[in-house]
Order: C-alpha cells, then sequence, then structure tokens
C-alpha cells in the first residue's frame, strides 16, 4: 500500500518506486482517495490520471474495524487523522505501507517501508 505521499512521487515518474512496485498490484483506500483528489487547484488531467491509479489498486474503503484501529493508532502513537487511517488500513489487511513519511515507522506493529525519493515537487 503505497502512502499518498508516494503514489504522487510513482505518478510524477519516480523511477526507483516504479521499479520496487513493478509488477504487484497496490492498494489504496478512502483517504488517499481523498487525499488525492482533495487539492483546489487539481486539474482534469490530474484527475483522469489520479482515478487511473486508483482504478487499477485493490481499494479498500472505510469500515468499523479500520475506524476502531485508527482510533487505537492516533491513542498509541499521536499520528494525524489521515496517518491514522492509512496505518490502519494497512493493519487490517496485513499490508506494507511504503511512506516517504517517517512517522509510520513508530508504529510497531505496522509493516513499514521507508522510501527515500530522489524526484523533489516544486
Amino acid at each position: 500500500m503505497l502512502d499518498t505521499n508516494c503514489v504522487l512521487y510513482l505518478l510524477k515518474g519516480e523511477q526507483e518506486l516504479a521499479k520496487l512496485t513493478d509488477g504487484n498490484k497496490l492498494a489504496s483506500n478512502f483517504i488517499i482517495e481523498v487525499e488525492l483528489l482533495g487539492w483546489s487547484s487539481i486539474t482534469a488531467k490530474d484527475i483522469k490520471l489520479i482515478n487511473a491509479f486508483l482504478e487499477a489498486t485493490y481499494f479498500f474503503d472505510y469500515s468499523t474495524n479500520i475506524k476502531t484501529l485508527a482510533i487505537t493508532l492516533r491513542q498509541k502513537y499521536n499520528l494525524k487523522l489521515a496517518d491514522a487511517f492509512i496505518a490502519a488500513t494497512a493493519l487490517e489487511y496485513d499490508l506494507i505501507l511504503v511512506s516517504a513519511d517517517k512517522v509510520f515507522s513508530k508504529i510497531k506493529e505496522l509493516q513499514f517501508f521507508h522510501f527515500i525519493p530522489s524526484l523533489k515537487f516544486s
């Protein structure tokens, strides 16, 4: 499962991330969808690209189990709401979470890969 920042890196052409994910069906969730599509300056081209990416993933929607796990993670690790839901989804479905945000490394229960991108966002 790619965190939102890694989806953006992948869509921007991050080659190392493309190699890492090549041949693997990726996962996303409702929070990643909101974060990707929720920009006020998003273009029609961006929407099309993001929707194509999301359609190609295993998509995990909101559930009571994910909500309960997100609450526990927020309490235990003082996570931002979106990060708690992303981590909870990865835990609920036993997914490896790939993110450029090292905050996830403190979640002991989580299978986490810290990706260090070569690209910079402008």
